[in-house]
């Protein structure tokens, strides 16, 4: 009967340590895979935020709300609090543009009949940011900060004359051809565009950086 009993201990001892070391063998794989699901699912809850606050804001945008005001900067921040976005820095970035495609009455109706540089381009007629410019541009680019007033307009003498190319919203006639609008927006329409970017967090404890972050643009 002793025998028997040590026989039977025996075997649980063996079957423990077969399980310690099987569980040794998988647990980093479950860690990893455990945190790596984590830092998806905080880099996937950014890009669905970043779309919804994209979307309030350009209609709001579209809408007529001057976002050069303090007070409505300030709502864009509120919208996209826990992304570390201040009015002018922290982990994200705001920026709208008011567009327009050039068509000769524009130039006719302003006095610049023969000095129309920009007829059939797209142009900026206003750039406004809140945030963090220097994480991101726009994509179809950046007019001279020099052509800004305070309210981001910039003046019609410029972006119908081209006197700086910066003005020229480079691809965004082609994108608007491209959603069923052949040579660029409709005579005397504007399009009222606002992109979004906010930088990922800082997941470095999975042993690389995360370095990137969410875009999203929405355009009325």
């Amino acid at each position: 009967m002793v025998i028997g009993l040590n026989s039977e201990r025996g075997r649980r001892s063996a079957d423990s340590g077969s399980a310690v070391i099987e569980f040794a063998l998988v647990a980093p794989a479950l860690i990893i895979l455990f945190f790596g699901t984590a830092g998806f699912g905080v880099m996937m809850g950014r890009y669905i935020q970043a779309v919804q606050v994209c979307r309030d804001l350009a209609h709001m945008y579209s809408d007529g709300i001057d976002f050069s005001q303090t007070g409505y900067q300030n709502i864009a921040i509120q919208l996209a609090q826990g992304t570390g976005m201040t009015a002018t820095g922290g982990n994200g970035v705001t920026i709208f543009s008011q567009v327009m495609t050039v068509y000769q009455a524009d130039c006719n109706a302003a006095g610049y009949q023969n000095t129309c540089g920009s007829l059939g381009q797209s142009v900026f007629t206003q750039r406004l940011y809140i945030g963090n410019q220097s994480l991101r541009s726009s994509t179809f680019g950046t007019p001279n900060p020099a052509l800004l007033n305070s309210q981001g307009n910039i003046s019609p003498s410029v972006y119908l004359q081209d006197t700086d190319s910066s003005v020229i919203a480079n691809g965004f006639t082609a994108l608007v051809t491209a959603a069923g609008e052949t040579g660029g927006l409709p005579e005397g329409e504007y399009a009222y565009m606002v992109e979004v970017y906010f930088a990922y967090p800082d997941l470095s404890y999975l042993g690389n950086s995360t370095a990137g972050g969410a875009y999203v643009r929405f355009i009325f």
